[in-house]
């Protein structure tokens, strides 16, 4: 497996990390690692619950559908992840994690194939536990369930009951668990047209908030975001609030809401809309009750975008990730980071770049203690993989924020990694600059300059084909990538698997 032989050469890593950070400036750390086996059908699915979450022992796990349910961790921050992993399921799809409860982790899935009949919990405390029925559907198909879990260790969930042309259309259904034992399941979407792709946010105050992708009780009527809370002492609201006010053109345009709460208990709240004539990603704030009046389209491109996953960390800045087709054909995964600090976006930084494929369904965990650690599904056909992106740097700008504006030079993670025998690595310039792009091997030796001049603004991409500077094959193992502009360096770790 690509993660053993991976697993081997980390002293390597580690030894050029010292070296290399004593010499250098304004290095930033970005790894990836596979987690799925592209041998079978590995995919974060287009499901709106968390597939991470970190315990409270600070082991991170991930969740994500194999033909069945598979359970992954990693105890090194996301740089590298169990193996084998422990398959949970056969039988089951749209799995979707919590921590917070009395054991390390809860899992909710669908127990199943396409269609399926049940949602089913189980708990994770080093050992998964035996299925638990949260709610039985003999005659209408159940989904997509997601997961929430109150300080007092209660479990809250909802998922989308029926749909596929099924009468009645699909609802959306909550139900918790008190003192270990599930209660009546009830539908809080209260419409018979589409009420689909729910998803769900807690905060301190353990009041629950559901989202979910409606049509009002026409299936044909355009699509919009609907929003119910239910306050502690208080119950449900009575009446359910359109957030994205969609005046819309009917299609499944207005969807895949995702929503975190942050540390005052306000809301925030990102999903893909059709308003503009092209599919982009919004956001939205709800402060105090009151949610803004005029969303702020985060990708504005114009390229088609869908997907989006929002997490906070603990100085409430924001990240957001989402899936656009950057070149106009095939999906990238993008980012933007907001800092509380200063109020100000950051510009769209493409984490993905894979070029000839698609890489789609980011997934990133509720809350971030510091860096970002993002989950996708790249790869075409049948054969996918689960890749994991960590940046475990963060800017110094304002309050421990993310960086916010930045004009600088960037360097991405090559694609494919690891590979055989080339791959492409791509850097971004703000302006016309002179660049150095090097290969260099764990001792910080040179191998191989690809770049080396003036080259214009803009976004650049390099093959290097595990040569050295006589066009030589170098030998498997560890190697960097290393770009300098201006003086400042960044570099990416690469293995090369002859």
């Amino acid at each position: 497996m690509i993660l053993e032989r991976q697993s081997n050469l980390w002293a390597g890593i580690w030894l050029f990390g010292s070296i290399f950070l004593a010499l250098s400036i304004g290095v930033a750390w970005s790894e990836t690692a596979i987690v799925g086996n592209s041998q079978r059908s590995s995919a974060t699915e287009r499901n709106n619950a968390r597939l991470m979450a970190m315990d409270n022992e600070g082991t991170l796990h991930a969740v994500f559908y194999d033909n069945g349910i598979v359970h992954s961790f990693s105890t090194d921050g996301a740089q590298t992840w169990s193996n084998p992993q422990f398959r949970i399921t056969e039988v089951g799809r749209n799995p979707a994690i919590a921590v917070g409860g009395g054991e390390r982790m809860d899992l909710l899935y669908k127990r199943g194939g396409t269609l399926a009949f049940e949602i089913v919990h189980r708990s994770y405390n080093g050992f998964w536990s035996e299925e638990t029925i949260v709610y039985n559907s003999p005659e209408v198909p159940v989904s997509r369930p997601s997961l929430v879990v109150d300080s007092s260790g209660d479990l809250h969930c909802v998922w989308q009951r029926s749909g596929y042309g099924a009468t009645p259309n699909s609802e959306v259904w909550y139900c918790k668990r008190t003192a270990g034992v599930w209660g009546a399941a009830m539908n809080v979407s209260n419409t018979y047209g589409a009420s689909e792709y729910p998803t769900m946010a807690m905060g301190s105050d353990d009041n629950v908030h559901v989202f979910w992708k409606d049509s009002g009780d026409n299936i044909s009527d355009p699509k919009k975001v609907l929003y119910r809370k239910y306050t502690v002492g208080e119950g449900w609201d009575p009446d359910v609030t359109n957030v994205s006010n969609t005046t819309g053109n009917g299609s499944s345009s207005t969807m895949d809401p995702c929503a975190v709460v942050d540390s005052q208990n306000d809301l925030h709240l990102v999903w893909k809309d059709y308003q503009p004539g092209s599919k982009e990603i919004f956001y939205k704030k709800c402060t105090a009750g009151v949610w803004d009046e005029t969303p702020l389209d985060l990708s504005g491109t114009g390229n088609a975008s869908d997907t989006p996953s929002i997490s906070v960390d603990g100085h409430d800045n924001l990240t957001v990730a989402w899936a656009e087709k950057t070149d106009g054909v095939y999906y990238d995964v993008v980012v933007r980071e907001y800092s509380k600090a200063t109020s100000l976006w950051s510009t769209t930084t493409n984490i993905s770049n894979t070029p000839g494929s698609d890489t789609r369904y980011p997934n990133l965990p509720v809350n971030t203690a510091e860096g970002m650690t993002c989950l996708w599904t790249e790869g075409e056909s049948s054969l996918y993989d689960i890749v994991c992106w960590h940046n475990n740097l963060i800017s110094s700008v304002g309050d421990g924020g993310f960086p916010v504006e930045e004009i600088k030079a960037k360097l991405y993670p090559n694609h494919p990694n690891p590979f055989n025998p080339a791959t492409t690595l791509a850097f971004e310039l703000p302006q016309d600059s002179v660049v150095t792009l090097t290969i260099l091997d764990v001792s910080g030796r040179l191998v191989k300059t690809l770049v080396s001049g003036p080259r214009s603004a803009g976004f650049h991409r390099v093959v290097w084909r595990g040569n050295d500077e006589h066009n030589k094959a170098v030998a498997s193992g560890v190697y960097f990538s290393s770009l300098s502009v201006n003086g400042v360096q960044d570099a990416r770790k690469m293995i090369l698997l002859r």
